[in-house]
């Protein structure tokens, strides 16, 4: 009796083979999530880092997924991706050293200048913007209008020597001649912020430190150019259109270069800062 029994169970090995089956045709069927935290649906030109449907790299469109928050390398500094639209070609960074809950935190020891993007060959061009210098004076500037003092809010006015200093802040249609005789510029910020455009230093210091949490915007619909668009759209297989997505890059009508930019564009960052 005890036998018939045993002859009535599946084999061992039978249960193993279909487990094995099982799991093989359940992560075969397994869609890649393409997204991050707040990024959804991330899609051409940008990839997530391990989508395996895409089937070449570009490291200037890879975005990574930290902490449940998106990535982005760039001038090899890291950046939070606070949002990106493709109806406008635009995505919206913040340095991942800034700290939105902290007003006297340390800022990043350097940020991105129009400068740079003119200069590189990064597929990437920041429409608009404001600076935000940090200034750190020996004596006070006899000019509040355009000085926001941040020296009352952090009790960080001591340099390592132990002498005491004041701390600035200087916004919006700003540039190098803005600084005092009696400063030294810190640090600076690119900053999209509207309202850091419209009112600059009119903010107060805790409004302005709010404010640099939007980040800055910059314009990706270029691509690199014409060859470049064809490169990154081909990674994407089936699911990009190469002939449409990049014809108006690739027309006679197109004239803009990223290895032969014209002297108005080399001059312009200059001024600015």
């Amino acid at each position: 009796m005890a036998l018939a029994l045993a002859g009535n169970k599946p084999p061992l090995l039978l249960l193993l083979l279909l487990f094995s089956v099982t799991c093989s045709y359940g992560n075969q069927n397994q869609q890649f999530i393409n997204s991050c935290g707040d990024i959804h649906n991330i899609s051409f030109p940008f990839q997530l880092q391990g989508d395996p449907s895409i089937t070449c790299n570009d490291n200037d469109f890879t975005l990574l997924c930290e902490d449940n928050r998106t990535v982005l390398h760039l001038f090899s500094r890291k950046y939070y991706v606070k949002s990106i639209n493709y109806t406008d070609s635009s995505i919206r960074l913040v340095d991942v050293g800034f700290q939105s809950n902290d007003i006297c935190s340390s800022f990043p020891p350097s940020s991105l200048t129009f400068r740079d993007f003119y200069q590189a060959s990064v597929p990437y061009v920041v429409p608009y913007g404001s600076y935000v210098m940090f200034l750190r004076c020996e004596n006070p500037v006899q000019s509040p209008r355009s000085y926001i003092n941040k020296t009352g809010y952090c009790n960080s006015s001591r340099d390592n020597s132990g002498n005491g200093y004041y701390s600035y802040v200087v916004a919006g249609d700003v540039g190098i001649w803005d600084v005092a005789d009696s400063c030294l510029l810190e640090v600076f910020y690119l900053s999209s912020s509207p309202l850091i455009r419209e009112r600059g230093s009119n903010l107060s210091w805790l409004d302005l430190y709010k404010e640099l949490g939007y980040g800055f915007v910059a314009w990706f619909g270029s691509y690199g150019g014409c060859n470049r668009c064809k490169e990154r759209a081909s990674c994407f297989g089936d699911s990009v259109n190469v002939t449409a997505v990049c014809r108006y890059l690739c027309s006679d009508s197109y004239s803009y270069s990223y290895s032969h930019r014209s002297e108005l564009d080399l001059l312009i960052p200059y001024y600015l800062f």
